[in-house]
C-alpha cells in the first residue's frame, strides 16, 4: 500500500510538472514574438524619425518658393549711401526758442533735412513760424519750403509765402527772410494782402521791432475799405 501512495505521488508529480512544462512552452514562443515585433519597431523608428523631421524641413524651406506671390511682406536691408548717412532728417520737426524780448517763436514743418553734416541750415518742407509781437497779438508765415539755420534763428521761406495776423490781416508774397530772435522780417518781392482796412499790391515789405513797424515798399497801391461798402483807393 505504502509502494502504491509512493507511485500515485510520483504519478501526480510528474503530471503536474509536464502540464507546467506545456504552459511555459506556450509562453516562451509568445514572448519572444512579442520581444521580436518591439525590435522591429524600435528599428523602423530609427529610420521613419529622421526621414519625418527632413521632409518637415524641407516643406518649410520649399513651400515658399511656390507661393511668393502671395507673400504680405518681407524683411530687406535698406540701401543707404554714405553721403545720406552724413546728413539727418526729420519727420514733423519742431525748433523752439525766444526773440531778444523773451518772447517765444516756433518754426514746425512736414519734413526737415540737415543741408550737411555738422551744418546748421536745416532745409524744411512746408515750414510754418509762430512769432509773438510786441503788442502780444501773433502772426504766422508758412511757404513751400524754407530753410532755418538754428545758430543765428533766421529762417528764408521760398515758393508761396503767407503771412497771417491775429487781427485779420493776410499777405502772400514768393520769398520772404525771418530774422526770428531780433524780431524782423523783409522781403523783396511782391506782395498783394488784404485786412479790415482794404487791399494792398507793392512791390516789397518791412518788418521791425516785432511788427511795430510795418511797411510796403514801392511802388505800392492801397484800396480802402469805409464803413459803408463799397471802395476807394
Amino acid at each position: 500500500m505504502g509502494a502504491d501512495k509512493a507511485a500515485g505521488t510520483s504519478f501526480a508529480e510528474r503530471t503536474a510538472a509536464d502540464i507546467a512544462g506545456s504552459h511555459a512552452g506556450r509562453k516562451f514562443p509568445e514572448a519572444r514574438r512579442a520581444s521580436a515585433r518591439y525590435s522591429l519597431f524600435v528599428t523602423l523608428m530609427r529610420f521613419v524619425l529622421p526621414a519625418v523631421a527632413l521632409a518637415l524641413v524641407a516643406i518649410v524651406v520649399i513651400w515658399p518658393q511656390f507661393h511668393s506671390g502671395k507673400v504680405r511682406f518681407h524683411l530687406k536691408f535698406a540701401e543707404v549711401s554714405p553721403n545720406a548717412a552724413k546728413t539727418l532728417s526729420m519727420v514733423k520737426p519742431r525748433f523752439t526758442g525766444v526773440d531778444k524780448g523773451k518772447r517765444p517763436y516756433t518754426v514746425t514743418a512736414e519734413k526737415a533735412l540737415q543741408v550737411a553734416g555738422g551744418s546748421p541750415l536745416v532745409d524744411l518742407e512746408k515750414p510754418v513760424a509762430d512769432v509773438t509781437l510786441t503788442d502780444g497779438t501773433w502772426v504766422a508765415l508758412r511757404s513751400t519750403e524754407g530753410t532755418y539755420n538754428q545758430s543765428t534763428g533766421t529762417l528764408d521761406l521760398r515758393g508761396t509765402v503767407s503771412l497771417f495776423q491775429d487781427k485779420g490781416y493776410e499777405f502772400e508774397t514768393t520769398r520772404a527772410f525771418l530774422d526770428l530772435k531780433d524780431g524782423s522780417a523783409h522781403g523783396e518781392q511782391p506782395v498783394e494782402g488784404q485786412g479790415p482796412f482794404g487791399r494792398l499790391t507793392s512791390q516789397g515789405f518791412r518788418i521791425s521791432q516785432h511788427g511795430k513797424y510795418v511797411v510796403f515798399t514801392g511802388p505800392a497801391k492801397l484800396v480802402l475799405y469805409p464803413k459803408s461798402g463799397g471802395g476807394k483807393s
